[in-house]
């Protein structure tokens, strides 16, 4: 991994170290301490079956090395403070524990004054006897090379989420489908009547299923323009769905129509796990409407 400074927001990278942190430590071991009531008392997360407290900081990048240490090492003095504060919050959530480590988690570190700067901290953490804290107290900082490259490369794909912008269609789109091949709709109707018995009903649920079918090729052709590679993998994907329920491949337990639709959905984000989750539902769903219309899936 680079060490090339990410221009992180604050809130963004606090999420990006907790889902690291889940990943590392388990989810059910870290405990995520909020800071909206009352403040966070110098510590963002706990790792209490390791002994370990984290805070987040992100400086915001871009700046030399000089200026980004400086900050790092206001940061460690300022939440160090708050950390040793018996009459905060640290003090209350920690009753009974002896941190260990105190680690600053950072999206880079490239100073060795830093690391000067929180062993003099430690030091000075140490000889105040806090009944928290541990004999062997250390400060020390982490960026994203401390975690594993694996973990880190698969949280950075989820944040490069692919969004792409899906106009909504318009009442001339959906009556250019139903008037292009009228057996289209009357597909539809044929099986949606045996879910739908009221004909008011009926016909609005057929034009929602058309307007979803609209909606999910404009999304598709949104994707082809932002993401060329992922928009291979979706129409792969759907191509393959299509021919297994036309040999009539697939047995599906319980609802058809919503066993179809989750299952698509589910391979598509496997396939794409840095698409956006609607957009992923909404090609689903507007690849079963598709299906209905030409009858390769039957309800029955």
């Amino acid at each position: 991994m680079a060490s090339e400074p990410d221009i992180w927001d604050g809130d963004e990278w606090e999420a990006q170290v907790l889902q690291l942190l889940q990943t590392e430590h388990g989810a059910h071991n870290v405990q995520k301490v909020p800071a909206k009531h009352l403040g966070d008392c110098g510590l963002d997360f706990i790792c209490l079956h390791e002994q370990l407290v984290y805070q987040c900081y992100a400086v915001q990048e871009p700046v030399g090395v000089a200026v980004r240490a400086d900050k790092q090492k206001s940061k460690i003095t300022t939440d160090i403070k708050k950390f040793c504060d018996l009459s905060g919050g640290a003090a209350n959530i920690l009753k009974g524990q002896k941190i260990k480590r105190w680690i600053l988690a950072v999206p880079l570190h490239d100073s060795k004054a830093v690391v000067e700067h929180a062993v003099k901290k430690a030091a000075e953490v140490r000889a105040k006897k806090l009944p928290y804290v541990d004999d062997d107290f250390q400060i020390i900082i982490q960026d994203r090379e401390t975690f594993d490259a694996d973990t880190w490369n698969q949280r950075m794909l989820l944040r490069k989420r692919i969004r792409p912008i899906v106009p909504e269609p318009t009442d001339e789109d959906v009556a250019a489908v139903s008037d292009g091949d009228q057996n289209l709709a009357d597909n539809l109707r044929a099986k949606m009547v045996k879910r739908v018995s009221d004909p008011g009903e009926l016909e609005d649920v057929v034009d929602d299923l058309l307007r979803v079918f609209v909606q999910s090729e404009n999304a598709k052709d949104a994707l082809r323009s932002m993401a060329p590679d992922a928009y291979e993998n979706v129409v792969r994907l759907i191509s393959e769905r299509l021919r297994r329920l036309r040999f009539g491949s697939r047995k599906l337990v319980g609802d058809p129509l919503d066993a179809e639709i989750d299952s698509l959905k589910t391979a598509i984000l496997a396939a794409v796990p840095n698409l956006d989750p609607g957009t992923a539902d909404m090609i689903a769903l507007g690849a079963v409407s598709d299906w209905l219309m030409r009858c390769p899936l039957k309800l029955d």
